[in-house]
């Protein structure tokens, strides 16, 4: 039988780190022998499961997720078995099975989309992770889930979520107005201050601006005008990106009336499904972030991640390792360097 490495997958020897990298080791273990392909998971899941989680960068995964988890607990400073916790926006990921395993009091997993809560439990059931529930929806969902069942999630946390959010201060507001969650822990690649990470999204940006929204949005405008003009077609197309909801068809009314119309915050080269609002990618300051999240009556806060140092290529990893420790060299100011960022909203 061959034996399997076991990694560090948290730089911290505490009692809680020892329990975090003993699970995440498990996990590693019995996700290189899960196999989803006969179940009923459909091919665009199974697909990304497979590449961006269980596939080559499946030690980072588990990795950030440690992190997370490892982070977050002693942000909010109560022992793990008296937390509660909650994967926002988890898709299929890591972060909900080591949450998961490690002894929360109470586990959550969420996503916008139902099929992917249904996928996430089939996944769960298959590697006998126990997760007290599976709610679907955004964060009006979240919110009447806790209400509904008089309950409260200590850490809201998320990895490449908080950045496809459609309205940021709708989302911090509500969550804090709520009161049902002490801490929400978020972690994005949408690193405006790291100019590569820059880049790369403004690339991907106009990418899927080009290829599916621009064109979902002018299929949406001859549906809601019939009539439209070329022209008037082709102004409210730009006018209307990253727009979604009523917000859409708000400023589709306010064109045609010839009234101002807002301006979308935080544009930039931001794009979305014009009615989900889903894969909208806000690539946002250090700033704008404070801002939202205080403003929203949380306290905030900003900090560097770290670079997977398990590529295939050891050239590869010596790069990534000088970087973590540029990161570290620069304190405060590490994430100019860092591929993703931590931004965490408390209560004060």
């Amino acid at each position: 039988m061959q034996t399997v490495k076991k990694y560090r997958f948290v730089a911290a020897d505490d009692e809680m780190a020892v329990l975090i990298n003993d699970k995440a080791n498990t996990l590693y273990r019995n996700l290189l022998e899960l196999d989803i392909s006969d179940t009923a998971i459909d091919d665009f899941g199974k697909y990304y499961f497979t590449h961006h989680h269980a596939g080559p960068r499946l030690i980072f995964s588990i990795e950030s997720s440690a992190d997370i988890i490892y982070r977050s607990v002693k942000l909010n400073n109560k022992p793990i078995g008296e937390t509660s916790f909650i994967d926002y926006g988890a898709g299929l990921g890591t972060l909900f099975l080591l949450a998961g395993m490690v002894g929360f009091k109470k586990t959550y997993f969420n996503d916008y989309f139902p099929q992917w809560a249904n996928y996430a439990k089939i996944i769960c059931d298959k590697l006998g992770i126990a997760v007290d529930d599976f709610i679907s929806g955004d964060i009006d969902a979240l919110i009447a889930y806790g209400k509904n069942n008089n309950l409260s999630f200590d850490i809201v946390a998320s990895r490449n979520v908080v950045e496809h959010i459609y309205d940021l201060r709708n989302f911090y507001t509500k969550l804090y107005q709520s009161d049902l969650s002490n801490l929400c822990y978020a972690t994005t690649t949408a690193n405006f201050h790291n100019i590569a990470m820059r880049l790369k999204h403004y690339w991907y940006h106009r990418k899927v601006e080009k290829s599916t929204f621009k064109k979902q949005r002018i299929d949406y405008l001859k549906e809601l005008k019939p009539d439209i003009k070329q022209a008037d077609l082709d102004k409210l197309a730009d006018l209307t990106r990253g727009r979604a909801f009523t917000d859409f068809t708000n400023a589709v009314e306010l064109y045609f009336e010839n009234k101002p119309i807002p301006p979308v915050e935080f544009l930039a080269t931001n794009t979305c499904d014009c009615k989900t609002g889903v894969w909208a990618e806000n690539m946002i300051t250090r700033k704008n972030y404070i801002d939202v999240i205080s403003s929203a009556g949380f306290k905030a806060s900003y900090t560097a991640g770290f670079w997977d140092t398990h590529y295939k290529y050891g050239m590869i990893n010596g790069f990534a390792r000088i970087l973590n420790r540029m990161i570290k060299l620069a304190g405060k100011k590490g994430y100019w360097f860092a591929p993703f960022v931590n931004i965490t909203a408390s209560k004060k």
